[in-house]
């Protein structure tokens, strides 16, 4: 009997051991964390909503949290600096992208979130990616813009620069436009170095009623020029509304909070898979326009919610034309 008890006991002991070494652990000492960012955090777009998700993070588990600006600094020693410094860095701009790119591999022990793109091939063996179906937003964004204007009135499309991810979300957003009026037409613009004021008043020239703000690092000015146009205009990345009340009545909105959350909470508990790329859209809920939008009357509320479900259940497919990676 004490032979057999003696046995079960060691059984237990290295099943429990087994199953501690399966489960995922949250690690004991702080979570060191940068957060690595092109221009100020407070931009209302995704630098604000990124520092939103650490915080958010940092409530969950424990984060020793460093958020990193650029600035006009050297970023590559920026870069290194946090690498060698934290365990989890986190980026989200082309020059960082291109600089993880070449310098993950120098430093192994750290992982890597990289947002709004992914790295592809043996470099990304500490690098976890996560991008957001951008057609498939712009697409609802278009939908209901031509919805609001008049008839006859056109939609303008006002960019930082072209770039693969621009080009994408222009063409969902022709394509949802053209889903609620076949007939309408987008006035286009490039925003790098120009004056705001001519490159708005340009388009209401032409037609443009309500004008999507791709406009990156520009958007400031752009929202600023826009106040003092009889313009719309469509905020991207979080709701931009309280920068211009009553001037910027819908947004594209792509949760870069819930992205930078559950890459710190991964990285925390275990699971953070290096070599991974997420993409994610309207079916996850990491990308659309806002569900209830008092800017929308009823019924355009209603043909928008339509729209984002048969986007959801695959009803809807969207081609998206640039894939975000770099190789």
């Amino acid at each position: 009997f004490m032979m057999i008890r003696h046995a079960l006991f060691l059984l237990t002991a290295t099943l429990l051991s087994l199953l501690c070494l399966a489960a995922p652990q949250i690690q004991a000492q702080p979570l060191r964390v940068a957060l690595l960012l092109e221009g100020p955090r407070d931009d209302h777009a995704k630098n604000s909503l990124m520092c939103l998700g650490l915080a958010n993070a940092a409530k969950k588990c424990p984060v020793q949290a460093s958020v990193l600006e650029a600035g006009k600094g050297d970023l590559e020693a920026l870069f290194e600096r946090a690498a060698k410094e934290h365990d989890l860095v986190l980026l989200a701009s082309p020059r960082l992208h291109e600089i993880l790119r070449s310098q993950a591999g120098n430093f192994p022990r750290t992982s890597f979130g990289c947002l709004d793109t992914s790295i592809l091939g043996l470099r990304s063996k500490n690098i976890m990616s996560v991008t957001f179906a951008d057609a498939e937003p712009a697409f609802l964004a278009g939908a209901a813009s031509a919805l609001m204007v008049g008839e006859g009135q056109k939609l303008g499309w006002l960019e930082d620069e072209e770039s693969p991810q621009s080009r994408t979300m222009l063409e969902g957003f022709i394509a949802g436009a053209q889903i609620s009026r076949p007939d309408i037409r987008i006035v286009r613009r490039e925003a790098k170095d120009k004056d705001m004021d001519t490159l708005l008043s340009e388009m209401r020239f032409e037609g443009a009623a309500m004008v999507f703000l791709a406009t990156g690092s520009y958007t400031r000015k752009a929202v600023t020029a826009l106040a003092a146009q009889s313009l719309w205009g469509v905020g991207l990345d979080m709701d931009q509304s309280p920068l211009a009340p009553k001037k910027l009545p819908l947004s594209l909105v792509k949760r870069f909070d819930r992205a930078v959350e559950e890459l710190v909470l991964a990285r925390a508990n275990g699971t953070f898979k290096g070599g991974v790329h997420l993409n994610l859209g309207v079916a996850e809920g990491r990308a659309g326009i806002p569900a209830s939008n008092p800017n929308l009357t009823p019924e355009i509320e209603a043909q928008v919610a339509e729209v984002a479900k048969l986007i959801a259940d695959g009803s809807i497919v969207i081609q998206d034309t640039a894939d975000g990676l770099i190789p």
